[in-house]
Protein backbone atom coordinates (compact mmCIF):
# COMPACT_ATOMS: atom_id res chain seq x y z
CA UNK A 1 0.00 0.00 0.00
CA UNK A 2 1.34 2.94 -0.95
CA UNK A 3 0.47 6.45 1.17
CA UNK A 4 1.87 10.07 1.22
CA UNK A 5 1.70 10.37 5.03
CA UNK A 6 5.13 9.93 5.57
CA UNK A 7 6.23 12.50 3.14
CA UNK A 8 5.48 15.79 5.04
CA UNK A 9 8.64 15.76 7.14
CA UNK A 10 11.70 15.91 5.05
CA UNK A 11 12.57 17.52 1.78
CA UNK A 12 15.65 14.68 0.86
CA UNK A 13 12.93 13.19 -1.48
CA UNK A 14 13.93 10.90 -4.24
CA UNK A 15 11.16 9.41 -6.46
CA UNK A 16 11.12 5.99 -6.60
CA UNK A 17 12.30 4.58 -9.76
CA UNK A 18 8.96 2.94 -10.63
CA UNK A 19 7.30 6.48 -10.40
CA UNK A 20 9.58 8.15 -12.67
CA UNK A 21 9.53 5.65 -15.46
CA UNK A 22 5.42 6.04 -15.39
CA UNK A 23 6.41 9.76 -15.44
CA UNK A 24 8.80 9.07 -18.30
CA UNK A 25 11.65 10.23 -16.39
CA UNK A 26 13.57 6.70 -16.92
CA UNK A 27 17.01 6.32 -18.79
CA UNK A 28 17.07 5.77 -22.62
CA UNK A 29 18.68 2.14 -22.07
CA UNK A 30 16.33 -1.02 -23.02
CA UNK A 31 13.39 1.72 -23.53
CA UNK A 32 10.97 0.08 -26.37
CA UNK A 33 10.80 2.75 -29.16
CA UNK A 34 6.63 2.68 -28.84
CA UNK A 35 6.86 3.75 -25.52
CA UNK A 36 6.54 7.66 -24.37
CA UNK A 37 10.06 7.54 -23.36
CA UNK A 38 10.86 11.76 -22.29
CA UNK A 39 14.38 12.72 -23.86
CA UNK A 40 16.43 14.03 -21.17
CA UNK A 41 18.92 15.44 -23.36
CA UNK A 42 16.54 17.68 -24.52
CA UNK A 43 17.35 21.14 -23.96
CA UNK A 44 14.35 23.98 -23.44
CA UNK A 45 15.45 27.71 -22.52
CA UNK A 46 13.38 30.32 -22.42
CA UNK A 47 10.14 28.20 -22.54
CA UNK A 48 6.73 29.53 -20.84
CA UNK A 49 5.63 26.12 -20.63
CA UNK A 50 6.54 25.48 -16.84
CA UNK A 51 6.82 21.45 -17.73
CA UNK A 52 9.89 22.20 -20.09
CA UNK A 53 13.67 21.03 -18.70
CA UNK A 54 16.64 22.44 -18.96
CA UNK A 55 19.85 20.33 -19.05
CA UNK A 56 23.04 21.46 -19.12
CA UNK A 57 26.21 20.59 -18.30
CA UNK A 58 27.59 21.15 -14.58
CA UNK A 59 31.11 22.17 -16.65
CA UNK A 60 29.49 24.44 -18.56
CA UNK A 61 26.88 26.23 -15.76
CA UNK A 62 29.85 26.46 -12.80
CA UNK A 63 31.86 28.45 -15.67
CA UNK A 64 29.32 30.31 -16.63
CA UNK A 65 28.41 31.38 -13.05
CA UNK A 66 32.48 32.01 -12.30
CA UNK A 67 32.78 34.22 -14.98
CA UNK A 68 29.34 36.33 -14.11
CA UNK A 69 31.00 36.52 -10.78
CA UNK A 70 33.60 38.49 -12.00
CA UNK A 71 31.30 41.15 -13.91
CA UNK A 72 29.09 44.00 -12.86
CA UNK A 73 25.19 42.90 -12.23
CA UNK A 74 22.70 44.68 -10.68
CA UNK A 75 21.16 43.00 -7.75
CA UNK A 76 17.64 43.00 -9.72
CA UNK A 77 19.08 40.87 -12.13
CA UNK A 78 20.02 38.35 -10.25
CA UNK A 79 16.99 36.74 -9.91
CA UNK A 80 15.15 37.79 -12.27
CA UNK A 81 14.99 34.55 -14.00
CA UNK A 82 14.16 34.75 -17.75
CA UNK A 83 14.49 30.72 -18.31
CA UNK A 84 15.49 27.81 -16.31
CA UNK A 85 19.06 28.19 -16.91
CA UNK A 86 18.59 31.59 -15.16
CA UNK A 87 17.72 29.72 -12.42
CA UNK A 88 20.15 26.90 -12.64
CA UNK A 89 23.17 29.88 -12.58
CA UNK A 90 21.39 31.84 -9.52
CA UNK A 91 22.30 28.52 -7.73
CA UNK A 92 26.13 28.05 -9.36
CA UNK A 93 26.25 31.61 -8.45
CA UNK A 94 25.52 31.20 -4.96
CA UNK A 95 27.57 27.80 -4.34
CA UNK A 96 30.37 29.20 -5.81
CA UNK A 97 31.18 31.05 -2.23
CA UNK A 98 30.52 27.67 0.02
CA UNK A 99 33.64 26.18 0.01
CA UNK A 100 32.18 22.60 0.47
CA UNK A 101 29.59 23.22 -2.11
CA UNK A 102 31.50 24.03 -4.84
CA UNK A 103 34.12 21.29 -4.18
CA UNK A 104 30.79 19.19 -4.36
CA UNK A 105 29.78 19.96 -7.72
CA UNK A 106 33.34 20.44 -8.68
CA UNK A 107 33.29 16.81 -7.63
CA UNK A 108 30.20 16.03 -9.86
CA UNK A 109 31.47 17.77 -13.09
CA UNK A 110 34.44 15.89 -12.95
CA UNK A 111 32.01 12.82 -13.25
CA UNK A 112 30.44 14.43 -16.56
CA UNK A 113 26.95 15.36 -14.39
CA UNK A 114 24.45 17.29 -15.68
CA UNK A 115 21.65 19.27 -13.72
CA UNK A 116 18.17 20.46 -14.77
CA UNK A 117 14.51 21.68 -13.55
CA UNK A 118 11.20 19.12 -14.11
CA UNK A 119 7.93 19.13 -12.79
CA UNK A 120 8.59 16.42 -9.82
CA UNK A 121 5.62 17.25 -7.77
CA UNK A 122 7.73 16.45 -5.17
CA UNK A 123 9.58 19.55 -3.84
CA UNK A 124 13.02 17.38 -4.57
CA UNK A 125 15.14 15.60 -6.75
CA UNK A 126 15.62 12.73 -8.77
CA UNK A 127 19.26 11.28 -9.97
CA UNK A 128 19.42 9.25 -13.06
CA UNK A 129 22.97 7.10 -12.54
CA UNK A 130 22.88 5.57 -16.17
CA UNK A 131 22.81 9.05 -17.48
CA UNK A 132 24.26 11.36 -14.91
CA UNK A 133 21.61 13.70 -14.69
CA UNK A 134 20.06 15.70 -11.58
CA UNK A 135 16.46 16.35 -12.00
CA UNK A 136 15.11 19.39 -9.42
CA UNK A 137 11.48 19.57 -8.84
CA UNK A 138 10.71 23.68 -10.64
CA UNK A 139 7.17 23.36 -8.24
CA UNK A 140 5.38 23.53 -11.45
CA UNK A 141 6.31 27.30 -11.76
CA UNK A 142 7.74 29.45 -14.26
CA UNK A 143 11.04 31.03 -13.83
CA UNK A 144 10.01 33.99 -13.34
CA UNK A 145 7.76 33.27 -10.41
CA UNK A 146 10.58 31.21 -8.81
CA UNK A 147 13.01 34.13 -9.14
CA UNK A 148 10.18 36.52 -7.22
CA UNK A 149 9.80 34.00 -4.36
CA UNK A 150 12.77 34.04 -2.06
CA UNK A 151 11.10 30.54 -0.23
CA UNK A 152 11.07 28.70 -3.76
CA UNK A 153 14.54 29.89 -4.90
CA UNK A 154 16.23 29.01 -1.29
CA UNK A 155 14.30 25.61 -1.76
CA UNK A 156 16.04 25.44 -5.07
CA UNK A 157 19.19 26.15 -3.88
CA UNK A 158 19.09 24.04 -0.25
CA UNK A 159 17.56 20.90 -2.83
CA UNK A 160 20.59 21.86 -5.23
CA UNK A 161 23.37 21.07 -2.54
CA UNK A 162 21.32 17.88 -1.03
CA UNK A 163 21.59 16.89 -4.32
CA UNK A 164 25.00 16.84 -4.93
CA UNK A 165 26.14 15.59 -1.64
CA UNK A 166 23.76 12.10 -2.60
CA UNK A 167 26.12 12.44 -5.79
CA UNK A 168 28.79 12.17 -3.31
CA UNK A 169 27.83 9.26 -1.74
CA UNK A 170 26.12 7.51 -4.69
CA UNK A 171 30.18 7.24 -6.42
CA UNK A 172 31.24 5.91 -3.00
CA UNK A 173 28.81 3.36 -1.91
CA UNK A 174 27.58 2.02 -5.57
CA UNK A 175 24.86 -0.46 -5.30
CA UNK A 176 23.97 -1.67 -1.83
CA UNK A 177 21.18 -3.40 -2.86
CA UNK A 178 23.51 -5.80 -4.07
CA UNK A 179 25.72 -5.33 -1.20
CA UNK A 180 23.50 -5.05 2.10
CA UNK A 181 20.80 -7.46 4.10
CA UNK A 182 17.47 -4.82 3.61
CA UNK A 183 17.99 -3.87 7.11
CA UNK A 184 21.29 -2.49 6.92
CA UNK A 185 19.98 -0.62 4.00
CA UNK A 186 17.30 0.93 6.19
CA UNK A 187 20.14 2.18 8.19
CA UNK A 188 22.79 3.01 5.53
CA UNK A 189 19.69 5.11 3.99
CA UNK A 190 18.62 7.04 6.99
CA UNK A 191 22.31 7.88 8.01
CA UNK A 192 22.62 8.72 3.99
CA UNK A 193 19.67 10.93 4.22
CA UNK A 194 20.85 12.94 7.76
CA UNK A 195 24.11 13.66 5.98
CA UNK A 196 23.30 15.15 3.20
CA UNK A 197 20.98 17.56 5.42
CA UNK A 198 24.02 17.96 7.93
CA UNK A 199 25.86 18.94 4.92
CA UNK A 200 23.30 21.64 3.40
CA UNK A 201 23.44 23.00 7.24
CA UNK A 202 27.33 23.03 6.85
CA UNK A 203 27.12 25.02 3.72
CA UNK A 204 24.37 27.60 4.54
CA UNK A 205 26.78 28.07 7.86
CA UNK A 206 28.96 28.97 4.92
CA UNK A 207 26.83 31.11 2.61
CA UNK A 208 25.91 33.03 6.02
CA UNK A 209 29.90 33.73 6.47
CA UNK A 210 29.94 34.89 2.81
CA UNK A 211 27.34 37.67 3.38
CA UNK A 212 24.52 35.51 2.65
CA UNK A 213 22.40 35.50 5.18
CA UNK A 214 18.85 35.32 3.67
CA UNK A 215 20.13 31.42 2.65
CA UNK A 216 21.01 30.87 7.11
CA UNK A 217 17.42 32.23 7.33
CA UNK A 218 15.84 30.16 5.40
CA UNK A 219 17.34 26.96 6.67
CA UNK A 220 15.99 28.19 10.29
CA UNK A 221 12.73 28.52 9.12
CA UNK A 222 12.86 25.10 7.02
CA UNK A 223 11.88 22.02 8.55
CA UNK A 224 15.71 21.12 9.13
CA UNK A 225 15.65 24.27 11.30
CA UNK A 226 16.06 22.65 14.58
CA UNK A 227 19.28 20.84 13.28
CA UNK A 228 20.31 24.48 12.41
CA UNK A 229 19.72 25.58 15.89
CA UNK A 230 21.27 22.65 17.36
CA UNK A 231 24.46 23.50 15.37
CA UNK A 232 24.68 27.03 15.97
CA UNK A 233 24.45 26.67 20.03
CA UNK A 234 27.13 23.98 19.85
CA UNK A 235 29.31 27.23 17.89
CA UNK A 236 28.04 29.47 20.73
CA UNK A 237 29.81 27.22 23.30
CA UNK A 238 32.70 26.11 21.32
CA UNK A 239 33.48 27.58 18.07
CA UNK A 240 36.55 25.49 17.24
CA UNK A 241 33.99 22.77 16.81
CA UNK A 242 33.18 23.94 13.41
CA UNK A 243 36.96 22.65 12.51
CA UNK A 244 36.72 19.62 14.50
CA UNK A 245 33.23 18.59 13.27
CA UNK A 246 31.86 18.04 16.62
CA UNK A 247 28.70 20.51 15.95
CA UNK A 248 28.14 19.25 12.78
CA UNK A 249 27.84 15.61 14.96
CA UNK A 250 25.36 17.23 16.96
CA UNK A 251 23.15 18.39 14.19
CA UNK A 252 23.41 14.84 12.82
CA UNK A 253 22.23 13.12 15.67
CA UNK A 254 19.51 16.08 15.78
CA UNK A 255 18.30 14.08 12.83
CA UNK A 256 17.20 11.20 14.24
CA UNK A 257 15.49 13.41 16.99
CA UNK A 258 12.20 14.31 14.86
CA UNK A 259 10.81 10.51 14.29
CA UNK A 260 8.57 11.91 11.45
CA UNK A 261 11.73 12.43 9.52
CA UNK A 262 12.76 8.73 9.90
CA UNK A 263 9.77 7.18 9.28
CA UNK A 264 9.74 9.19 5.73
CA UNK A 265 13.21 8.16 5.01
CA UNK A 266 12.17 4.20 6.19
CA UNK A 267 9.01 4.59 4.10
CA UNK A 268 10.78 5.66 1.08
CA UNK A 269 13.55 2.90 1.80
CA UNK A 270 10.98 0.21 1.96
CA UNK A 271 8.83 1.26 -1.03
CA UNK A 272 12.30 0.88 -2.85
CA UNK A 273 13.31 -2.04 -1.67
CA UNK A 274 9.93 -3.17 -2.69
CA UNK A 275 10.21 -2.44 -6.37
CA UNK A 276 13.48 -4.50 -6.11
CA UNK A 277 12.00 -7.70 -4.70
CA UNK A 278 8.97 -7.30 -7.76
CA UNK A 279 11.04 -7.00 -10.04
CA UNK A 280 13.58 -9.64 -9.56
CA UNK A 281 13.41 -12.95 -10.28
CA UNK A 282 15.96 -13.94 -7.70
CA UNK A 283 14.27 -14.58 -4.21
CA UNK A 284 16.25 -13.11 -2.38
CA UNK A 285 17.98 -9.92 -4.69
CA UNK A 286 19.94 -8.49 -1.85
CA UNK A 287 23.08 -8.97 -0.23
CA UNK A 288 24.35 -10.11 3.01
CA UNK A 289 27.00 -7.74 3.81
CA UNK A 290 26.38 -5.74 7.24
CA UNK A 291 27.78 -2.17 7.84
CA UNK A 292 30.33 -1.56 10.40
CA UNK A 293 31.52 1.49 12.71
CA UNK A 294 34.05 1.99 9.86
CA UNK A 295 31.73 2.35 7.01
CA UNK A 296 29.51 4.55 9.10
CA UNK A 297 32.12 6.69 9.96
CA UNK A 298 33.33 7.45 6.41
CA UNK A 299 29.72 8.22 5.84
CA UNK A 300 30.30 11.40 7.00
CA UNK A 301 34.06 12.38 5.29
CA UNK A 302 33.41 16.09 4.11
CA UNK A 303 35.73 17.00 0.69
CA UNK A 304 37.98 18.89 2.71
CA UNK A 305 39.00 15.17 4.53
CA UNK A 306 36.95 15.78 7.84
CA UNK A 307 35.13 12.96 9.20
CA UNK A 308 32.89 14.42 11.75
CA UNK A 309 31.16 11.15 12.72
CA UNK A 310 35.11 9.65 13.55
CA UNK A 311 34.81 7.45 16.92
CA UNK A 312 31.14 7.24 16.36
CA UNK A 313 30.09 4.75 14.23
CA UNK A 314 29.95 1.65 16.97
CA UNK A 315 27.44 3.80 18.45
CA UNK A 316 25.37 4.75 15.69
CA UNK A 317 25.01 0.66 15.38
CA UNK A 318 24.42 -0.18 18.31
CA UNK A 319 21.87 2.34 19.78
CA UNK A 320 18.27 1.95 19.46
CA UNK A 321 18.05 6.25 19.03
CA UNK A 322 19.83 5.79 16.14
CA UNK A 323 19.13 2.07 14.67
CA UNK A 324 15.38 1.35 15.96
CA UNK A 325 12.21 0.99 13.47
CA UNK A 326 9.42 3.09 15.62
CA UNK A 327 6.36 3.20 13.34
CA UNK A 328 4.41 0.29 13.78
CA UNK A 329 3.37 0.19 9.66
CA UNK A 330 7.23 0.72 8.47
CA UNK A 331 7.55 -2.40 10.96
CA UNK A 332 4.76 -4.39 9.32
CA UNK A 333 5.94 -3.20 5.73
CA UNK A 334 9.69 -4.38 6.59
CA UNK A 335 8.33 -8.22 8.16
CA UNK A 336 6.41 -8.60 4.81
CA UNK A 337 8.70 -7.75 2.39
CA UNK A 338 10.72 -10.41 4.70
CA UNK A 339 8.25 -13.51 4.69
CA UNK A 340 7.92 -12.26 0.84
CA UNK A 341 11.57 -13.24 0.28
CA UNK A 342 11.59 -16.38 2.53
CA UNK A 343 8.27 -18.38 1.48
CA UNK A 344 6.98 -19.83 -1.67
CA UNK A 345 3.69 -21.49 -2.38
CA UNK A 346 3.28 -25.08 -4.05
CA UNK A 347 -0.52 -25.88 -4.46
CA UNK A 348 -2.03 -23.01 -1.84
CA UNK A 349 0.69 -24.56 0.47
CA UNK A 350 3.07 -22.11 1.86
CA UNK A 351 6.98 -23.21 2.51
CA UNK A 352 10.03 -21.47 3.79
CA UNK A 353 12.16 -24.09 2.47
CA UNK A 354 11.90 -24.44 -1.52
CA UNK A 355 14.05 -27.89 -1.51
CA UNK A 356 11.08 -29.19 1.03
CA UNK A 357 8.50 -27.86 -1.02
CA UNK A 358 9.78 -29.23 -4.30
CA UNK A 359 10.17 -32.88 -2.22
CA UNK A 360 6.41 -32.72 -1.25
CA UNK A 361 5.61 -31.45 -4.42
CA UNK A 362 8.08 -32.75 -7.24
CA UNK A 363 5.52 -31.80 -10.03
CA UNK A 364 3.98 -28.81 -9.09
CA UNK A 365 5.19 -25.53 -9.66
CA UNK A 366 6.53 -23.42 -7.31
CA UNK A 367 6.06 -19.90 -6.76
CA UNK A 368 7.03 -16.72 -4.97
CA UNK A 369 4.57 -15.01 -2.75
CA UNK A 370 4.43 -11.66 -3.67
Amino acid sequence: MRSDRLTRKTHFRKLPHRDMQRAGFVSSHNVPEESNFMDLTLVTQGSDDTRARCIVALSDLMNDAFLDAHEDIAPDQLTGFQSEYDALLWCAQIMNDSPTARQLCNDAQGDGWSVGLSDLKNEGFYINVDDRVILLDHFALAPSAIGRSAFFRHVLLTTFMRALRDVWHDKRLGDIERDFAPEQILMLERARAADCDTTTILCGWELRAAGHVDVWRHLLGSEEGDMAVVFTRFLERDPGALFSGAALAYAFRQWYADTARVDAIDHDTLETLDCIIEESDDNHPFGTQRLSAGMMEELSMLPDGTCYLAGLGDGILRDPYFAGLHDMINQTHLFQMMYDMEVVMVNNVPFRDGKLARMIFPQSDIVRVR
